[in-house]
């Protein structure tokens, strides 16, 4: 039998090196038979991860100190609200206090009757006792017998013992009311010094936002006071509240607390009317206000608002109260695009948008929803063209970004 040799050809092994992570790269693009070569850098690889994450990292500590801002207002307000409901349980047990004051002095009205009749009782025994003339058998037949007399004299005597015990007794009642009163009092005190300290970090907090406000308004040369247009006209007789029996002490502490409450809440009432907050629930910034290079021309132009890239569709939000005067698709850039007239001469304009759901002349309310983010217009992307104007000029929307909405807390 014929053995078969079999020959094996020796094959050339080619190792060949691993390249590295970010190896510089090429994209090749091909159309009508032509081919174009992109390369992608090491370093270029490396920027845009770079990018990447400071993006990821930056919108997460936003997220965080956003939720955690609104939780610190939550707070306050709660705390806010347990003590004013703690001042109405006070005031209600003050006035049943006050009520058994006025009932005890009823009952000393009474006792001095008591006493006036015993004293003129007390005048005619004596009468009685010291004069011969009303022993006469002559005045015997119109006057009460002397025995009668006597009687009647121990009759009025125990009843002035009673009165006296009695009176004791009112006035162990009228001490312990006024011990009771002043320790309401003081609980009373206690509690609008603590309404007093959030009253004034509450004002200290709106007046930094207005000082934010006014620093972005001061490159216009404008100014922004809230309480220019509060009508504070007040008048009437004076008619002193009855019924109230306090201290001076509380009186000045409720009088102070209620002012500072007042004011307060005239400064809330106008902030609410300014679009503070952002427009988007979730955003980056993807072009500032002022100027920049144009996205489509590269040459420097100026930007009148903020871009806040957004995912398609994302939900567009009213940040404050007012009355919609455009609404439309409008040929001048900025696409479909809506614009709402505020309160103390703020106007907003939201561009690019997706879809709209307002009309022209609509009133909305706070973080009522009036479109989606597009990129209608003159757009490269998703995101939205947000501006905000005082008196009819342009600012910087990021500063009213920045500045959490006075309608949450």
């Amino acid at each position: 039998m014929k053995k078969t040799k079999y020959k094996f050809k020796k094959q050339k092994v080619v190792f060949v090196e691993r390249k590295p992570f970010l190896a510089d790269k090429e994209i090749i693009f091909r159309s009508g038979g032509r081919a174009r070569v992109f390369n992608i850098s090491h370093r270029l690889q490396v920027f845009l991860m770079a990018f990447l994450a400071a993006t990821f990292i930056w919108s997460g500590v936003n997220y965080h100190f956003y939720h955690r801002k609104s939780k610190e207002l939550g707070k306050a307000r709660s705390a806010y609200l347990d003590l004013m409901s703690d001042v109405t349980v006070l005031q209600n047990n003050l006035k049943d206090v006050v009520g058994a004051l006025e009932d005890a002095d009823k009952g000393l009205e009474e006792i001095n009757e008591y006493k006036e009749q015993a004293a003129n009782v007390e005048d005619k025994i004596k009468k009685i006792a010291d004069s011969e003339e009303w022993l006469n058998e002559k005045k015997l037949r119109d006057k009460i017998s002397k025995r009668d007399a006597l009687l009647q004299k121990e009759v009025v005597r125990r009843e002035n013992a009673f009165l006296r015990q009695k009176i004791g007794v009112l006035g162990l009642k009228l001490e312990n009311l006024q011990q009771t009163v002043k320790g309401l009092e003081t609980a009373e005190i206690a509690i609008l010094d603590k309404i007093e300290k959030i009253s004034v970090r509450g004002i200290d907090d709106v007046k930094k936002s207005l000082s934010k406000i006014n620093q972005t308004l001061r490159a216009q040369r404008q100014y922004f006071n809230p309480l220019a247009n509060i009508q504070n006209g007040q008048g009437g007789g004076y008619v002193p509240a009855k019924g109230t029996i306090i201290s001076e002490e509380l009186q000045n502490k409720m009088s102070s607390v209620f002012q500072r409450i007042e004011v307060l809440e005239k400064y809330r009432e106008v902030m609410g009317t300014v679009p503070l907050g952002s427009p988007v629930y979730k955003y980056h910034i993807s072009s500032l206000f002022g100027s920049r290079s144009d996205p489509f021309r590269k040459r420097l132009a100026r930007h009148s608002g903020l871009d806040m890239g957004a995912l398609l569709g994302s939900r567009v939000s009213a940040p404050a109260a007012g009355k919609v005067v455009k609404a439309g698709n409008f040929k001048n850039g900025y696409g479909n695009m809506v614009e709402i007239k505020h309160a103390n001469g703020f106007v907003t304009r939201y561009a690019h948008l997706h879809k709209i759901y307002v009309s022209e002349g609509d009133e909305v309310e706070y973080n009522d929803a009036i479109g989606e983010v597009g990129s209608t217009g003159r757009s490269t992307g998703s995101h939205l063209h947000y501006e905000v104007l005082y008196n009819g000029r342009n600012v910087n929307p990021l500063t009213f970004v920045n500045i959490g909405s006075m309608n949450k807390s």
